[in-house]
């Protein structure tokens, strides 16, 4: 069997070496290693799921198992290095039972953050990473501290949002502490972003890509009949186009008050352009997010995305796939001592505007979700959580399938940091 190597591990592999040649031997390198293991059960109620060819909004449904599922939900391994006092590497490992490949890099990256005696701080890094949008996914392997599952947005963002490029950041501390940072980004390999979006619709996920991933696509709609180039799945690392996207914004920060950023992406697709079975989708959104300390300890964070992706040819300015999408969430949280209680609201939607009303793609609907975690020992969490998704989607129909669909997921985990 002939081994295939991909570009990006030949990139990651590049970077590696590069770290090793910048080496200071007499201090540096040195290794800190982190991991997290996500042992789940969960119980879904709902329509079959969008991972198994349907149009449900979660990743499990009652044709698995009757309905419980045990699982290794997630297994990842943060290995970081500091080969002198400016630069270092990161490189985070996992395991999931969604993965093609039992064990997958998701992201890894080189990191120039020299150390400034001055108001002024810069910071760049470069490889294959998430864009900085979710201020909710902080832990190893993009997890969450708050809930098990992903809002809307940073769902989306899990799945489909792994750049390879170079990201640069700028920031200026004032007197009192707070921050002001500008950032940027040149990128490749992100040409599919958007398709789940438009022949999917949002879904309610913790799933984190890796750089050999892929998904199915739901083909019981008619897309293959319509896209015949288009393959039955999709990959959310690749290069079509040959033509770089960028992302840019910027941050305010006042520790222990609030943050807030604002950020805009253009992945810059060519969407006439198709490519061993992939096209390229013209992705572009604005997103913003507040993460503050309100009174009584608790955590406020809101999140708002509004964008647009577009794919095939084009007729008299429209496109063979054109969906407006947007999505907003408001999440709080409080710790009482080792325990942490959330709830969060998500609204999602979206409105098709291209020449084929054989493909509806239009989408509405709105999410709870309430997680109770306790920490145990400094490493050991208990998860108890409760999802309900209520989901108007078109193409539904076409399966056929009531387009109106609610769907419930209860969770309990457990998962060890170290």
């Amino acid at each position: 069997m002939a081994l295939k190597i991909r570009p990006g591990w030949w990139a990651l592999s590049a970077l590696a070496l590069c770290g090793a040649a910048i080496a200071d031997t007499d201090h540096f390198p040195d290794l800190d290693i982190h991991g997290m293991l996500d042992l789940r059960y969960q119980h879904p109620e709902g329509p079959v799921s969008w991972v198994a060819g349907g149009l449900g909004k979660l990743s499990y449904d009652q044709g698995q198992s009757g309905g419980n599922i045990f699982s290794l939900n997630q297994a990842a391994l943060l290995m970081q290095s500091r080969f002198n006092w400016s630069w270092s590497g990161s490189l985070t490992a996992k395991y999931s039972d969604r993965q093609n490949t039992p064990l997958d890099i998701s992201e890894g990256f080189l990191l120039y953050k020299p150390v400034s005696t001055s108001a002024w701080r810069f910071s760049g890094r470069l490889g294959a990473f998430m864009p900085p949008v979710s201020l909710e996914n902080t832990g190893v392997g993009w997890s969450s501290p708050y809930t098990l599952s992903n809002s809307a947005i940073n769902s989306w963002v899990g799945e489909e949002l792994k750049v390879f490029g170079g990201e640069a950041q700028l920031g200026y501390q004032l007197s009192g502490g707070e921050r002001i940072t500008v950032f940027g980004a040149g990128f490749g390999n992100n040409d599919t972003a958007g398709v789940l979006l438009a022949w999917r619709g949002w879904s309610l996920d913790n799933y984190t890509a890796t750089l050999n991933d892929s998904y199915a696509i739901p083909t019981q709609t008619g897309l293959l009949a319509l896209f015949p180039r288009q393959s039955a799945y999709t990959r959310p690392f690749v290069e079509v186009d040959d033509r770089p996207g960028f992302y840019s914004g910027f941050s305010l920060e006042s520790p222990g008050f609030a943050k807030f950023r604002a950020m805009y992406y253009d992945n810059r697709g060519n969407p006439g352009v198709v490519r061993n079975g992939q096209y390229a989708w013209h992705t572009r959104f604005g997103d913003f997010g507040l993460k503050m300390d309100l009174p009584w300890e608790i955590e406020l964070i809101g999140q708002g995305m509004l964008g647009r992706t577009q794919m095939g040819g084009e007729i008299a300015g429209l496109f063979a796939v054109d969906t407006l999408f947007w999505s907003e969430s408001l999440l709080l949280s409080r710790k009482f001592g080792s325990q942490r209680l959330s709830a969060r609201y998500d609204n999602f939607g979206a409105s098709e505007h291209d020449y084929l009303p054989q493909d509806p793609n239009n989408e509405s609907g709105y999410a709870f979700t309430c997680n109770y975690n306790i920490t145990l020992f400094g490493q050991h969490q208990l998860n108890l959580e409760m999802s309900a998704i209520y989901s108007n989607r078109a193409s539904r129909l076409k399966i056929p399938q009531a387009a109106l669909q609610n769907e419930t997921l209860w969770q309990m985990a457990y998962r060890w940091f170290f």
